[in-house]
């Protein structure tokens, strides 16, 4: 069994004893998460049991949409019927309820969560509710997710904001406070409003420190926002203990909710972790006729509640993400955490032997800036490492050929650069379009593929994709 608050999910077949579903203690792993995977890899068989895709090794990319677990689907597909049957409810169940279930899990206050419909529509309504005045500026990493550098650019455009971004050091032995020292360098005091910044990073999966990020912008009094797309149901997430103000979250990516589903968090009291002011924040999509119209927050205030009421929500989808982060809870976050982070270090591992270190496109050595999300280039020649159309020939044949669903490219010249800021020219199509950590100027990173390590793989299915990966770097380069 599992589950928690109002429903009692039943996984057939699963079978788990008690003892099974205690987080294990944790320990140093081998290379490659060795002792840990050895333990860790039995439960999580029978885990990978609650999922129907658990029969498809080659579904690697968590990254791109999840799962919905078995038992989540059965009761969602009766909220579809019971709704169908009787639309009048605007709620199958109260969206305080929900949001109890999602703030359990991320430790955060109830009403510092709202639902959204998925990580942009939250970035969105973030961005466009601060405070803004003309001659601000934003600060934002290089490796930032499409929609959302078309959000910030649309913000930027309508309140007069400038846009500054800080590169990140992507060799193998980058360290945290590296990513930390080439954000300070950036900041402007007194003209840095906010900070925008992944963990983890779309392109290339890097975990950007931030509590480290959020200490440093509380020294500087500015405004943190998280897109958080890949974080939720991946990381054992305590938002309050983080210090960040706002996040947006997926819940229909490693969090296995539905699709359309999302999280907002919005930090609602001064906290240990975060004892700055509250930023004004306007409400952008709220159907609250009570709620300040001035961006202020008066105590009592439940902001969560308001930013979750707007017209007709699909409710069966919101009691689905509930559950699924109450499935989560119930098998244990840090848990989950661990075994989908050493399964990552196994995929790397598996990649650096097959290819060499230069193939992995991350931070691979430091631990607080690893992610489930492996990126990597297994060409050898810059020429292919650096040609989108042999890149997405690769990703074609990848599934074509061998059945792996696969990411592929950064965003190029289409990043927060783009023409006719003459810096443009420097970068390539495909690329990450980074940007060197202490002089700031262009430095663009080869052209990525991504995958991603679920709690419902094992070592065995990256012993085959490596295995495949080494046999098309053959067949395409001869």
């Amino acid at each position: 069994m599992f589950g928690a608050g109002a429903i009692a999910i039943s996984v057939p077949n699963l079978n788990l004893r008690a003892e099974d579903n205690t987080t294990p203690p944790k320990s140093v792993s081998g290379p490659g998460g060795g002792t840990l995977l050895d333990r860790e890899e039995p439960f999580f068989a029978k885990f990978a049991k609650s999922f129907i895709i658990s029969g498809e090794h080659k579904y690697l990319v968590a990254s791109q949409k999840g799962s919905m677990p078995i038992p989540v689907i059965k009761h969602f597909k009766e909220g579809l019927d019971q709704i169908a049957k009787d639309p009048f409810p605007v709620y199958i169940e109260p969206s305080e309820v929900t949001r109890a279930k999602i703030a359990k899990g991320y430790g955060a206050r109830v009403d510092e969560i709202a639902i959204a419909r998925n990580t942009t529509d939250a970035i969105s309504q973030i961005l466009s509710g601060i405070d803004w005045r003309q001659g601000d500026e934003i600060l934002c990493s290089t490796l930032e997710y499409p929609n959302c550098v078309a959000t910030v650019r649309r913000v930027a455009a309508r309140f007069g904001v400038t846009v500054r971004q800080f590169g990140v050091p992507l060799r193998p032995d980058t360290e945290a406070e590296e990513i930390t020292d080439s954000t300070r360098r950036c900041i402007k005091p007194g003209k840095t409003k906010a900070m925008f910044f992944s963990c983890p990073t779309q392109p290339n999966g890097v975990a950007l420190p931030a509590r480290r990020l959020a200490d440093l912008a509380q020294q500087n009094g500015v405004i943190t926002i998280v897109d958080g797309a890949h974080y939720g149901g991946m990381f054992d997430p305590r938002l309050d203990e983080i210090g960040i103000d706002f996040w947006g979250i997926s819940g229909h990516k490693w969090q296995c909710g539905p699709g359309g589903t999302g999280i907002l968090y919005v930090r609602n009291a001064l906290l240990p972790s975060n004892s700055t002011p509250l930023p004004r924040f306007n409400l952008v999509r709220s159907g609250d006729l009570d709620a300040p119209t001035d961006g202020s927050r008066p105590a009592g205030f439940d902001i969560g509640a308001a930013l979750s009421l707007y017209g007709f929500p699909e409710s069966a989808d919101w009691r689905a993400l509930g559950e699924s982060c109450a499935m989560w809870d119930r098998i244990g976050r840090e848990r989950i955490q661990n075994y989908i982070l050493a399964l990552a270090d196994y995929a790397r591992q598996k990649l650096i032997a097959a290819f060499g270190e230069q193939s992995i496109l991350q931070p691979c050595r430091d631990p607080e800036l690893k992610s489930g999300i492996v990126a990597f280039n297994p060409f050898p020649k810059p020429e292919h490492r650096r040609n989108l159309k042999f890149s997405e020939e690769f990703k074609s044949r990848m599934f074509k050929e061998c059945g792996y669903h696969i990411g592929c490219g950064g965003l190029g010249r289409k990043g927060l650069t783009r023409e006719p800021d003459p810096d443009a020219a420097v970068f390539f199509d495909g690329c990450i379009p980074n940007r060197d950590p202490i002089t700031n100027k262009p430095d663009p990173a080869d052209i990525p593929f991504r995958i991603g390590t679920p709690a419902w793989c094992n070592r065995n299915d990256y012993n085959r994709f490596v295995d495949d990966c080494r046999e098309m770097v053959k067949k395409m380069t001869g």
